[in-house]
């Protein structure tokens, strides 16, 4: 990462060291230069965690800018970049970075207009952490009605959102929208912080961070909108079937799921499916000439194979109908419901005919079997 150049301020030689920590994108080394400009991009940097200005001259100061880098790495992070190592030594000389390589690393420059990310980063990079003792005097001020000790408090913890938000990143969810919701689960935390209590603030956000988070992700991180308790039950049976699969190197299966988190199969069955992402219909097909629309039948539309063997079966069966015997058509017409009305029982139609049910049951098992013998194809649909 190469060392912006820009006017401001002049370092002579050997006044001056920058040194650089290592992130998991960059290799970043230490650099000495005989003409070394230090501007505010820089002390932005350095008041960012991103590197650390040391002076040989002052080795405490040299040695408070370290842990101070250390700390503010360890809680900045920008786009899923977090410092993991610094250097040991405060002393010492390695190769410097030349123009060539700088050149080809512009991307220290500055924030431009076009990443609000970077300009956010920016904002709230120059932010000190609170020792144990100013945090609890701001709290207590916080609760005696003093507005700007609670904003104090919440500046101050605003790169703990950024580290936290990054491990909730989502594609459909910008991660700037993601920070604003994490900074009003903050802002909620500080208001009920209780110093009182022994803990620090930062442990006591952090279940307010990633609740408010959470809770964004299930409004807006889905197509089709979940309820809370429902998102959360997903999450319960998502995260049991990922540690059931790596203890039993297979796919569990849902009674073992449902076992491990109290669930019945069904239901862990249904919050399986509400997984799965919906598919647009309009979505192309192939080389896009078609879309998943197409593939779809309409059930509610006439199908004409299916159209024209149901005329044929009723026209077979009205011819059928007409060489029984008129008492036996009438039995079966009111028992099927052939006449368009409901289906009648045995003592209705008893009723109507004005015999009893025993010779209606008489008269239509002789209708059936006749009805066989003229009409074989009939057979299946008049199974009794």
């Amino acid at each position: 990462m190469p060392v912006p150049r820009a006017s401001g301020r002049r370092a002579t030689q050997g006044s001056g060291y920058i040194r650089r920590f290592r992130t998991r994108n960059d290799l970043i080394c230490l650099e000495r230069t005989s003409s070394l400009r230090v501007d505010d991009e820089q002390d932005r940097l350095v008041a960012g965690g991103r590197c650390v200005l040391v002076h040989p001259s002052d080795p405490s100061s040299a040695i408070g800018s370290l842990k101070r880098g250390r700390a503010a790495a360890d809680t900045c992070a920008v786009e899923g970049n977090a410092a993991e190592h610094l250097f040991d030594s405060a002393e010492g000389e390695t190769p410097a970075v030349d123009d060539a390589e700088s050149r080809e690393r512009p991307d220290l420059a500055g924030p431009s207009a076009d990443d609000p990310l970077k300009l956010y980063v920016r904002q709230i990079g120059d932010g000190r952490l609170l020792t144990p003792a100013e945090e609890r005097e701001l709290a207590r001020r916080k609760d005696d009605g003093d507005d700007a000790a609670k904003r104090r408090l919440i500046e101050s913890n605003l790169r703990l959102v950024m580290s936290i938000t990054r491990n909730y990143t989502r594609a459909d969810v910008p991660l700037l929208d993601l920070i604003q919701e994490g900074n009003l689960g903050l802002i909620r935390a500080v208001e009920k912080f209780d110093y009182r209590m022994g803990f620090k603030l930062s442990t006591y956000a952090t279940w307010w961070i990633k609740q408010a988070i959470s809770r964004a992700l299930a409004e807006q991180g889905r197509t089709i909108r979940l309820p809370v308790h429902v998102a959360d039950q997903v999450r319960r049976v998502t995260k049991a079937r990922r540690l059931l699969g790596q203890k039993l190197n297979r796919d569990p299966s849902l009674t073992e799921i449902a076992t491990e988190i109290g669930f019945t199969p069904e239901r862990v069955q249904e919050l399986i499916d509400l997984v799965q992402d919906p598919v647009s219909l309009e979505t192309p097909i192939g080389d896009g000439d078609s879309s998943v629309a197409d593939l779809i039948p309409d059930t509610s539309a006439d199908q004409p194979e299916m159209t024209t063997a149901d005329r044929a079966r009723s026209t077979e069966l009205l011819d059928a109908l007409a060489k029984l015997q008129p008492r036996q058509r009438r039995v079966v017409v009111e028992r099927f419901g052939l006449d368009g009305v409901r289906p009648r029982t045995l003592e209705e139609v008893g009723a109507n005919l004005g015999i009893t049910r025993e010779r209606v049951r008489q008269l239509e098992a002789r209708a059936l079997r006749e009805l066989r013998a003229i009409a074989p194809a009939l057979e299946l649909y008049l199974r009794t």
